[in-house]
């Protein structure tokens, strides 16, 4: 095992039989015959006397169904990665090996120091890292609908993560690891989430994209039919709005029609139905054109923005009925980035769990960077879910990105610093002439960049595609450099990609190119997407820009 355990603690308790006794937490639980040599963390009853209390202090607490009451003597992190121990952390102090060497840490972030010292740049591992907070929320109650909000770097994500492997671990005849379902943001935070919890998530746990799961929940519930890029153009602002889950609902009390393909067909071309929701908008008869097409065209093929409304609407014609991997299936659903998901398409994934709707559910409404995805249906379904019983945490800390990038986050954003763990450079600002002389200086940073880190991972995040491969047309010469604008690899060396493809992600450091006000604009959407590109950035954060700043920037 790379890294057989994480954390320590050394107890002193009350009763004699146990006395002074030392525990080694670890992803996994570890035995010398009957003995305990490592404890896996997901045993709450001893884990939480690391997780609950500090160093130092008296403990009274339940565990194994007998009151202990002792002392904390020593609590310590332990960094390992490929069993070489990188870095420990206790109340004496801090300490990190670097080069071979050991001593005191820099102001550079830990994390991004054990990272680039191994060159495995996969999700941090938490678990020696978990704060009180943070373990509260992973250990509670599996009943219901759990909804995790706070800022970038946070930890929504792996909080979450790491409360779905302890409910599979602690109760696995209700959370079976099959019938768990994760959906993230995008490809690349699928991959990146697949490739980097494969110690703490069972391969035989789906992991999926909405529209990767729509495609296998189509197939179950019987739909044929294929997708197409093309569609009646400007509806898919109209398919995800909040207005379209009311009309849905209403459309449903009427028959259904032979095929699902028909039903859906039969919904949009209700042209009176529609003028109740949207009035005298033209896009009334848009949507009508668009049923026409699915009934006529000649492969039957649906829309990407026509998914989550066909299988929603098959399952409330279906509602009461167990389909696999569609409608009343999963024991738990894991739904990350919830603020850009349609209203229906919410409902869609809630009906895919068992009637026990046990959920977790992150989001922050203030990294939304989808324009076409209605605001109002996220508030709406927080709502139906507090009336049945929602409970919530706001994680606070930001365990990321240093102080000084979060400032500038801060600065575009309008959202207030909470607590930041890491200090770090000050961002850096190059203004040049010309994109010419911009590409030109980007080249040679880069070149001495890989020269002398080459374990490290760094982004250039521009925030087009065709900006993308611009600068990549400037780089591709370098070693290391590589262009991806869909799925994200995570080797060491530079990557450059558009800013829609970073959602969740995190890099060493971040090279921003050329933010101009037409890039991000003074929109709550401009914010959200620029605040995302900035905290990225785990150590060291650089703009590189020809045109001027986005006005953001001295707002």
């Amino acid at each position: 095992m790379a890294a057989p355990y994480l954390a320590g603690i050394a107890i002193c308790d009350d009763d004699p039989k146990i006395g002074r006794k030392h525990i080694l937490l670890g992803k996994q639980g570890l035995l010398d015959g009957s003995r305990a040599v490592v404890t896996d963390w997901r045993k709450s009853q001893i884990s939480k006397l690391y997780y609950e209390w500090d160093e130092g202090e008296e403990y009274e607490d339940e565990i194994g169904d007998r009151e202990r009451t002792g002392t904390i003597e020593k609590k310590i992190a332990y960094g390992i990665s490929r069993r070489e121990l990188l870095s420990l952390q206790s109340g004496a102090g801090s300490f990190e090996k670097q080069n071979g060497v050991w001593g005191e840490p820099g102001q550079q972030n830990s994390s991004v120091i054990k990272k680039e010292a191994s060159g495995d740049h996969r999700m941090v591992d938490i678990v020696s890292l978990i704060d009180r907070d943070q373990f509260g929320l992973i250990t509670r109650n599996s009943d219901g609908c759990l909804y995790l909000t706070g800022g970038a770097g946070c930890g929504k994500t792996t909080v979450a993560l790491h409360r779905l492997s302890y409910l599979i671990f602690n109760q696995p005849e209700l959370f079976r690891p099959k019938r768990c379902l994760v959906v993230m943001f995008n490809k690349s935070l699928r991959n990146y989430v697949k490739k980097t919890s494969v110690d703490l998530l069972t391969n035989q746990l789906p992991v999926e994209t909405f529209h990767s799961w729509a495609v296998g929940a189509m197939r179950s519930l019987g739909i044929n039919a294929s997708f197409t890029a093309k569609g009646e153009g400007g509806l898919t602002t109209l398919k995800k709005s909040s207005g379209m889950y009311a009309a849905l609902l209403e459309y449903v009390g009427t028959r259904g029609r032979e095929s699902a393909l028909e039903d859906l067909a039969a919904f949009y071309g209700d042209s009176a139905l529609w003028r109740r929701h949207l009035g005298g908008s033209p896009q009334v008869d848009a949507l009508a054109r668009e049923g026409r097409r699915l009934l006529d065209g000649p492969a039957r093929e649906i829309a990407f923005d026509d998914a989550g409304v066909m299988i929603h609407l098959a399952q409330l014609r279906n509602k009461g009925t167990e389909c696999p991997g569609a409608l009343g299936w999963y024991d738990h659903v894991l739904v990350d980035e919830a603020q850009d998901l349609s209203l229906v398409e919410l409902h869609a994934l809630m009906f895919a769990t068992t009637g026990r709707r046990s959920l977790t559910v992150c989001a922050d409404e203030k990294q939304k960077i989808l324009d076409f995805v209605d605001s109002a249906g996220f508030s709406a379904f927080q709502l139906q879910l507090k009336n049945a019983g929602l409970s919530s945490g706001e994680l606070g800390i930001s365990y990321r990105s240093t102080r000084q990038i979060m400032a500038l986050a801060s600065r575009v954003s309008g959202r207030a610093v909470g607590k930041v763990v890491n200090e770090g450079p000050d961002p850096r600002f190059h203004t040049f002439a010309s994109q010419v002389e911009a590409l030109s200086a980007l080249r040679r940073s880069v070149g001495a960049l890989l020269a002398r880190e080459k374990n490290s991972l760094t982004a250039i995040i521009c925030r087009f595609k065709h900006e993308a491969q611009s600068v990549y047309g400037a780089l591709k010469e370098l070693p290391g450099v590589r262009l991806q604008t869909a799925d994200l690899s995570f080797e060491p060396g530079l990557l450059i990609t558009n800013a829609h493809q970073v959602k969740g992600l995190e890099f060493s450091g971040v090279i921003l190119w050329n933010p101009s006000q037409k890039s991000y604009p003074a929109t709550d959407l401009g914010k959200n997407l620029l605040y995302v590109a900035i905290t990225r950035a785990s150590n060291r954060l650089a703009i590189y820009h020809s045109e001027p700043l986005s006005r953001l920037f001295s707002e």
